[in-house]
């Protein structure tokens, strides 16, 4: 589904559980910005393939999340495109690294059940190389400058085009039920810092777009809705 001339939303993806979106880039070639779990791999090859065969050839993969991962080495091999993710985020998208958990009573169990689910059942193995690091306000060649908003994992990254005002703010936030939220805190260690992330998305001048990881695009009124938002976590 096209969001907006030139960025589209995967369509299909697994239970609706997370977003994987499209980039053409004036080159004629194609960017994935996230890969969806281990099951939505064949649904987003397929869709790029009806874009155009052969034109996919760089990932960049937000944050170390299964949901925004999952599918990577599948898609990679496939196609043979970059990797691309945050410096501080690569060991854990390599799997040389555990993603932290949040801070609770149950951190550890939940940490150690949730990779045995994910290995055991959804058959995820995260050995994908990365090719190539990015720092915040980093200019890529999608246009797209990278936006370093962490809390929810140490090297998440939002996108924003400031041209069109397009923003994509990965986990950072979600807009679930018609409402924004913060990212789950059973899996955002570090939830104060995941505020200050949205506090800086908010102040960015000119967004028109916001793209999630989980829940619908925000087509008007984004930067005020944003803003009201950061406003708010003062209060929770």
């Amino acid at each position: 589904m096209q969001i907006a001339p030139g960025l589209h939303l995967v369509d299909g993806m697994e239970k609706g559980i997370v977003h994987a979106y499209v980039w053409e880039r004036p080159d004629g070639k194609l960017t994935l910005i996230d890969a969806g779990m281990p099951g939505d791999a064949p649904r987003i090859l397929a869709f790029v393939q009806q874009l155009g065969p052969g034109r996919l050839d760089r990932i960049i993969v937000t944050h170390g999340d299964i949901d925004h991962m999952g599918g990577l080495a599948a898609i990679q091999a496939a196609s043979g495109a970059r990797v691309i993710c945050h410096a501080v985020e690569k060991a854990v998208v390599e799997g040389r690294q555990r993603r932290v958990m949040g801070n609770s009573l149950l951190r550890r169990a939940y940490g150690r059940a949730f990779d045995f689910v994910t290995h055991t059942f959804l058959g995820y193995r995260p050995r994908t190389p990365v090719d190539e690091l990015v720092l915040d306000k980093q200019m890529l060649v999608e246009g797209f400058q990278v936006i370093h908003v962490p809390g929810h994992t140490a090297g998440q990254i939002a996108l924003y085009q400031p041209e069109r005002g397009i923003l994509l703010v990965a986990d950072a936030l979600n807009n679930r039920g018609r409402a924004l939220g913060l990212p789950p805190a059973i899996a955002t260690p570090h939830m104060d810092i995941a505020k200050d992330s949205i506090r800086k998305l908010a102040a960015l001048k000119g967004v028109q777009l916001i793209c999630f990881g989980h829940g619908a695009p925000i087509t008007q009124n984004a930067a005020e809705r944003l803003s009201a938002f950061a406003a708010s976590l003062d209060k929770k």
